[in-house]
């Protein structure tokens, strides 16, 4: 009974933990279109990217916490649940990370295609 009682304390704990901690992922900010877009609109798209590259690593901070008051929550966790636990996490890290990535580069094409309508533009 009293293994219970611990197990379910436990689960008490991870789920509070969950709820207080809820790690949300941030939005993708939209990127304007390079051929279209002034360069207001994209210095204000660099602005929003900032903020999400921050946002992005505040939430693997957050994931990280999490995961590590769970395991701690956990009743002696065996090697093959902390390696299963690791893995997840780590995949979770780099999707955010490969995310942050592409939004540069995409965010980066844009601005090529801007510099090259300027450049452009002034031919003419």
């Amino acid at each position: 009974m009293t293994k219970l009682i611990r197990i379910s304390a436990a689960l008490l704990l991870l789920l509070s933990t969950s709820f207080a901690l809820a790690c949300d992922y941030p939005e993708r900010p939209a990127i304007p279109d390079g051929n279209t877009a002034t360069k207001d609109e994209l210095l204000a798209a660099k602005g929003a990217i900032q903020e999400f590259m921050a946002a992005v690593d505040g939430y693997l901070q957050c994931i990280e916490n999490e995961e590590q008051s769970a395991i701690a929550a956990l009743d002696n966790p065996s090697p093959e649940e902390i390696q299963r636990r690791d893995e997840m996490l780590n995949k979770k890290f780099d999707a955010a990370n490969d995310e942050k990535a592409l939004l540069g580069e995409q965010f980066n094409q844009q601005i090529r295609l801007y510099n090259a309508k300027l450049k452009e533009d002034a031919s003419e």
